[in-house]
């Protein structure tokens, strides 16, 4: 897999009337040979880091391009395949193009010696990353935190590295752990000690990181560590890189997102006539859903991951003045409705507002998620992607473990 970056900048529609929004940075020109399914993978990864930059990514491929698409569609990246002739008449963000490549495997060129791994937590998604990590010559996995080591996994890791201390984990000298735990306070704990010890960390876990995320940088830089939690927020849609790169072009004025996938499922499943007990057992079916979905019902989820973002955009967390929740007693207006969070500098709410009309947030599927971010100049940043389930909030996590495999000399 090569690329390289075209500069050429291409306007883009502003969702909001009268607006228009910064064009991507630049241009992705890849050239791939897809020869198994971990070339697949790795493709759609590479795909999913050149999107999250804001670049569209056009790629000349040698294989299977309609594999290579579906697995582009499971981390909700929109795909074309394209006419080597017509790339640009074409707007999604990724394009592929049927074409003869002398490509090479990317994963197959290792690093000095492989990166060492720990996994925190190994359900969902730890467990998707588990799956990955032990293809990947590049990697080694030396320890997965689980509360139980008798409780049935699938996949099921290798016993002889498995604990249920974080002391144990520790003491297998990872060089980054991937915290993918449930429990906010067994993740801010595993985050705190390992980042005290210079090891980083790539958080997916909000609950941890919300309401200690400037303290936890400052820990990080101090010791030599790297943190990253790009997971932590919107799953596989690119919340946290769109919300920076707004920040880079000027002062954010506010932000609003549908940030929960599960309450967006259901609310579409309720919307079109589901009793709510029969839309909560299918998030939970799909994988959408928690089995105790607490979290996600209350308001607590969206909440904690506006505070994420509202300390990236304006160096403290917004005070949220409301946020409400949904039940099977939950009065909602006709039409199309989203669980709103949205804050400026002052103060902050998550709430249920009709959005008929709003381009962004109307259709937004299943258990999707989207972010509009207004610059004080006028500018908006926005994104989608798919906000729930194993494969893109792995991927997420993926991503950040790739760029830290970049910038470092682990």
């Amino acid at each position: 897999m090569t690329a390289q970056i075209n500069p050429t900048r291409q306007p883009s529609l502003n969702p909001l009337a009268g607006r228009r929004t910064p064009a991507s940075d630049a241009v992705a020109l890849i050239h791939l040979a897809l020869t198994d399914d971990r070339s697949l993978r790795d493709a759609a990864s590479e795909f999913y880091r050149q999107t999250r930059l804001g670049r569209r990514a056009v790629a000349v491929v040698s294989g299977p391009v309609e594999a290579l698409a579906s697995h582009c569609d499971l981390l909700g990246l929109a795909t074309v395949t394209a006419d080597p002739q017509a790339p640009a008449l074409v707007h999604e963000p990724v394009v592929l193009i049927p074409g003869s490549v002398a490509g090479r495997d990317v994963a197959s060129v290792n690093p000095d010696r492989p990166v060492r791994v720990a996994i925190a937590g190994c359900g969902v998604v730890g467990g998707g990353l588990y799956l990955r990590l032990r293809q990947d010559p590049r990697f080694q996995i030396v320890g997965v935190l689980v509360r139980s080591t008798t409780r049935l996994r699938a996949p099921q890791p290798d016993p002889e590295i498995v604990t249920t201390t974080l002391n144990d984990v520790l003491a297998t000298r990872p060089d980054v752990i991937l915290d993918c735990l449930s429990d906010g306070e067994a993740g801010l704990a595993l985050t705190h000690a390992a980042l005290s010890a210079g090891v980083s960390v790539i958080s997916a876990n909000k609950q941890a990181i919300g309401p200690t995320l400037a303290d936890l940088d400052d820990l990080a830089q101090a010791n030599g560590a790297i943190f990253a939690y790009s997971a932590a927020v919107g799953g596989g849609a690119p919340v946290i890189e769109t919300l920076l790169r707004a920040r880079r072009h000027g002062p954010v004025a506010r932000i609003e997102g549908v940030l929960n996938g599960t309450v967006n499922f259901l609310l579409n499943q309720l919307g079109g006539g589901a009793a709510f007990a029969t839309a909560l057992t299918d998030a939970r079916r799909l994988g959408f859903a928690e089995e105790d979905p607490t979290a996600d019902l209350s308001g607590l989820d969206a909440a904690t991951k506006l505070t994420i973002l509202s300390a990236l955009a304006w160096d403290r967390p917004t005070p949220l003045a409301t946020i409400e929740t949904l039940s099977a007693q939950t009065a909602l207006p006709a039409g199309p409705i989203r669980q709103i969070g949205r804050a400026d500098a002052i103060s902050g709410e998550v709430v249920f507002q009709p959005v008929e009309g709003d381009t962004l947030f109307a259709d937004l599927p299943d258990e999707w998620n989207a972010l509009r971010v207004i610059c004080e100049d006028g500018t908006v940043f926005t994104c989608r992607g798919r906000g729930a389930g194993r494969w893109p909030t792995a991927e997420s996590v993926w991503a950040d473990l790739l760029d830290l495999l970049d910038r470092s000399s682990l």
